[in-house]
């Protein structure tokens, strides 16, 4: 295909597995520095396709976004590892951030015995001056302990232990504004696909990381998966001969921010106006 705007067509798992392959082998490659990684990458890429076929229904550029935004992260498209998925929105493919993958990211960071645990009505629970005390007859079945009213996190961070504590209301406005995918039959925030309440993990896990050193590649992470995977609006122009000009996706969208802030602010000394702006590196 000669036309730079041709568009990706992928059809099946193997064909998502050999355009990969074909075109962006050697960056997949420089993303887990280890080529058994990578390879193992590219199988676990088609095993999520073979198990959610919905996603061949969506644009295909779209896909290899999704998918090439976990490669740059190093984390694996599994269900058995939960680091991070791929799933179908209203024909298009969304990276999100697996409660795992957000676990190995804080580790990367220099985090140390990162634990989240549900809260339930029937625990015994407090939280005073940033200490939790949290009380659980281990002999108790889940429902037993009652319904699921918060979640916290704890870590350690140089020797400081850290901690972040958020109740079920409060978790569930934070998937309701955030996620796109909050409403679909894929998404994780529904019970009957995450039983163990790794979402509301996640939730409060991403929420304890306001309190920590800035790291670029959390920052980053936590962006995306805010943005549920935002499709470049400049897409059509990313194509070139069957490869995607892709490089470093997550600079390239903080790029045309900050591309973005420098035009408001250039309208801004023009008519007078103030504006405020996000940049994508926001934690929400």
């Amino acid at each position: 295909m000669n036309d730079k705007n041709q568009a990706i067509i992928i059809k099946s798992p193997d064909d998502l597995k050999i355009f990969l392959a074909k075109n962006y082998m050697a960056q997949i490659k420089n993303f887990f520095g280890d080529e058994k990684q990578s390879m193992r990458f590219l199988s676990s890429v088609m095993a999520s396709v073979q198990k959610l076929p919905a996603l061949l229904d969506c644009e295909s550029l779209s896909v290899v976004n999704s998918f090439m935004t976990m490669a740059q992260l190093g984390l694996m498209p599994s269900d058995v590892s939960g680091e991070a998925y791929v799933l179908p929105y209203k024909g298009k493919a969304q990276f999100q951030l697996g409660y795992q993958g957000l676990i190995t990211l804080f580790y990367r960071a220099g985090c140390e015995n990162i634990r989240a645990e549900i809260v339930r009505e029937h625990d015994v629970f407090s939280y005073k001056n940033g200490i939790i005390n949290h009380e659980i007859d281990i002999f108790k079945s889940n429902d037993e302990r009652g319904k699921p009213i918060g979640a916290y996190t704890v870590a350690m961070f140089r020797g400081q232990e850290i901690a972040k504590v958020m109740n079920k209301k409060d978790i569930m406005e934070m998937g309701k504004n955030f996620s796109k995918s909050f409403a679909t039959d894929f998404t994780p925030w529904k019970e009957k696909n995450d039983p163990e309440l790794w979402m509301w993990k996640k939730t409060v896990l991403k929420q304890m990381g306001k309190l920590l050193p800035k790291n670029a590649t959390i920052y980053q992470a936590i962006a995306a998966d805010n943005e549920d995977s935002r499709i470049n609006t400049n897409a059509s122009g990313l194509v070139d001969s069957h490869n995607l000009k892709m490089g470093n996706l997550l600079k390239d969208n903080n790029n045309q921010n900050e591309n973005s802030k420098k035009e408001d602010n250039k309208k801004k000394e023009e008519d007078g106006t103030e504006k405020i702006d996000m940049s994508a590196s926001e934690i929400k």
